[in-house]
């Protein structure tokens, strides 16, 4: 008698072993089933929360040299006369990110913006009273401005308002008998320079950059160009 009780207790234990290696088995899985739908729901979450891609528009600039208002630079001796007697320039050209309004007024934290020289998250934005989107703080505070014009695009914007200019090509380009250089670096003084001042040493300061020079091309000669002040 004593030897079955023995054995019926053994059997219990057994069976009771064998229930609770049961249930753990299955709270392991379910615990993990239930990690994985978490991780899965956080993944998904956070491809919801990457935010988009704001892409520049494309730049044509370079694709119409023969009609075309260009932001140049030119260095000492880019104004010549070729073997033929025809004078030429030798210039830079230059273009700024522009962005479609649409795409702007959708901005969001979260967003990239990509810039020419990289790629920016957005991490907060602001405008300011005069329509200025100041963004991850604006320029002061280590980010940038986009600012707007009449044809209602975007573009970035630094201290007096001058555009963040890139050089997107060179080129050499005919200057017109009829050329013309309003020079207004000295805004007290308009003075106009004509195409042999470049050639015969009257125009000695060299100082054309995109951001205070462009020329004007009309059936691919350079009929006007223009210097202005920059403080």
């Amino acid at each position: 008698m004593r030897k079955f009780i023995v054995l019926l207790t053994v059997l219990c234990l057994m069976l009771a072993g064998c229930s609770n290696q049961k249930t753990e088995a299955t709270t392991a899985a379910a615990t993990e089933s239930t990690t994985a739908a978490t991780e899965a729901t956080q993944a998904a979450t956070e491809k919801v929360e990457a935010g988009n891609t704001i892409l520049p528009l494309e730049d044509s600039t370079m694709e119409n040299l023969t009609d075309a208002i260009l932001a140049v630079s030119l260095e000492e001796g880019g104004a010549y006369v070729d073997g033929d007697g025809r004078m030429q320039m030798d210039v830079k050209i230059y273009s700024y990110d522009k962005y479609d309004m649409v795409d702007v007024s959708n901005l969001k934290v979260g967003d990239v913006l990509v810039r020419n020289d990289g790629e920016v998250e957005i991490t907060s934005l602001e405008q300011n009273d005069a329509g200025t989107i100041l963004v991850n703080g604006g320029l002061e505070n280590g980010g940038f401005d986009l600012g707007t014009d009449d044809c209602g695009l975007f573009f970035e914007i630094g201290y007096d308002d001058a555009k963040n200019w890139y050089e997107v090509g060179e080129a050499t380009i005919r200057v017109s008998t009829d050329f013309k250089f309003n020079d207004n670096m000295n805004p007290d003084k308009e003075i106009v320079v004509y195409p042999g001042d470049f050639l015969n040493g009257t125009v000695t300061d060299y100082n054309f950059t995109p951001r205070n020079t462009t020329i004007r091309v009309e059936e691919g000669q350079i009929v006007e160009m223009n210097r202005v002040y920059n403080p």
